[in-house]
């Protein structure tokens, strides 16, 4: 559509720029007209009118492409008749003239039309008028023939013009692609060679064509190395399972590698793959927290059941204590008194295992913990289609337990994604009051019974199946240690909203 339209608007142009030429020509003609002797006043009126007519049909015909053509037979129907009326050989010659005009549209029908004119007319006038055409050559026809001459030097003038101006044109368009295509290819090299990334390009038949830099951190071959060789020699052949997984791997030195691996094609021009394109993320310290993470949950969960059950075990055992001093038989009272302390002991290493360990107190970036804790839940939202909305404009500090406090976002970022179960928003945003800095966490799940509201939080109490009621008493208590607080409220509308406060980071400990 966009090339027909350049074309029409082309032919537009043309057809005014003929009108133009032909006018220039009749003018040229006219003037050098007049000094011949046998000069016809009859005749110019034609010409004129002609040309006139010519204008008054480009005007009212709103087609280019046809009246591109009148215009040429036009021109050969006035040099036709003016050859009829004055049949001398200037006149003949300038027959030629109509095809090398017409050459100005650099369109091929219209100059075999004209070129089909001008044979009629020169085979027409050769045999019809011989004798008139090349037996009376005048003196006065060389003044016709230096119009024609001028006629002919103006039209090349203008077409090296125009040629010139399509070269430089091409030219520029051919420089400016240049720029363009150097300008992709430096931005793709950077990007290849500076992203952090591990990335192997490779053809359809699992030849490795290129790696980055990164790529050569990671598993630590050399590009001299992989080059030429298959995929599966440095890569296990799973990845030709799926497009995105991951995986272990192992690097040149044989330690293990926790990845996440993208495959993506890269096509010709014709839609056909002709090579595939795999980036690959270290995700080892990810795993290792994520592994830790797990076991502080465990031994948190472990350490409350062992708070829980040293307290109902210690009152009866002080109470069976206090009853074998009343026993008589001392070799009784003294082996039961021996268990007894050694239930104690049990006891006091329940409570030991219970003991919190000591805080590590630092300065806090509450963006990069809350951005730490998404990328750990990012997979899992993506398979629940939860969205994450996380309003990250200005970044507070905080003082305390980066660990303790990262444990209480898991823990309430988790209850969001039970609450919703499947599709649905977990919005994050951050707010400070004077010295408190507050992280309001909302989903739109369901919203939580008035009566189990007030009990959330309790030892044990908890609202599901695999619970342990014991996830939100720790996140309280730690919140209590930072000398902050958690709190619970459902939404107007739907949904739960956990808002953690803590104390804003002034400089000094807290």
């Amino acid at each position: 559509m966009g090339v027909e339209t350049d074309i029409k608007s082309f032919i537009k142009k043309r057809n005014r720029l003929m009108i133009i030429v032909l006018w220039l020509s009749y003018a040229l003609t006219m003037a050098v007209f007049i000094f011949d002797p046998v000069y016809s006043s009859k005749w110019p009126p034609v010409g004129f009118s002609l040309l006139v007519g010519l204008m008054i049909i480009r005007k009212l015909l709103k087609n280019e492409y046809w009246m591109m053509y009148i215009i040429s037979f036009t021109m050969f129907f006035y040099l036709f008749v003016l050859n009829v009326e004055f049949p001398y050989l200037v006149n003949y010659i300038y027959i030629l003239l109509g095809i090398i005009i017409t050459s100005l549209y650099q369109h091929y029908g219209v100059t075999i039309f004209s070129g089909v004119l001008a044979i009629f007319s020169l085979t027409y006038f050769f045999y019809f008028s011989f004798e008139e055409i090349f037996t009376t050559v005048e003196p006065v026809d060389i003044a016709y023939i230096i119009a024609l001459s001028i006629i002919i030097m103006m039209f090349f003038l203008f077409h090296i013009k125009f040629t010139k101006s399509l070269w430089v044109k091409a030219r520029l368009g051919e420089k400016q692609a240049k720029e363009k295509l150097a300008s992709t290819e430096n931005y793709l090299d950077a990007f290849f060679t500076q992203t952090s990334e591990a990335i192997v390009v490779y053809d359809s038949n699992g030849k490795i064509i290129n790696v980055n830099e990164a790529f050569s951190s990671l598993y630590g071959w050399e590009y001299e190395e992989l080059v030429g060789y298959h995929i599966n020699e440095f890569i296990p052949p799973q990845w030709e399972a799926t497009s995105e997984l991951e995986m272990i791997h192992k690097s040149r030195e044989g330690k293990p590698l926790s990845v996440a691996i993208a495959i993506s094609y890269i096509k010709d021009t014709n839609g056909k793959i002709v090579a595939y394109l795999m980036m690959i993320w270290d995700i080892s310290e990810r795993k290792r927290t994520e592994a830790q993470l797990r076991q502080s949950e465990k031994l948190k969960v472990v350490g409350e059941l062992a708070a829980g059950i040293a307290h109902e075990i210690r009152n009866p055992i002080t109470v069976l204590s206090g009853f074998t001093q009343l026993m008589e038989n001392s070799h009784h009272k003294e082996m039961m008194q021996a268990e007894l302390k050694r239930m104690d002991g049990i006891v006091e290493e329940l409570l030991i295992l219970a003991k919190p360990r000591a805080a590590e107190l630092a300065p806090i970036s509450i963006k990069e913990l809350i951005e730490e804790v998404i990328l750990l839940f990012e997979s899992i939202c993506m398979n629940q289609k939860i969205n994450v909305n996380w309003n990250n404009n200005h970044n507070p500090l905080i003082y305390g337990d980066y660990n303790r406090l990262k444990q209480v976002l898991i823990n309430v970022f988790k209850n969001a994604i039970e609450a919703i179960e499947y599709k649905g928003c977990i919005e994050i945003t951050l707010s400070t009051i004077k010295d408190q800095v507050c992280i309001h966490i909302e989903n739109d799940g369901p919203p939580i019974p008035s009566e189990m509201l007030c009990e959330i939080g309790s030892p044990f109490y908890t609202t599901k199946e695999t619970g342990t009621g014991l996830g939100l008493m720790i996140s309280s208590s730690i919140m209590k240690e930072h000398e902050g607080s958690l709190s619970i409220k459902n939404r107007e509308e739907s949904g739960v909203v956990v808002t953690l406060t803590l104390p804003r980071h002034n400089g000094e400990r807290m």
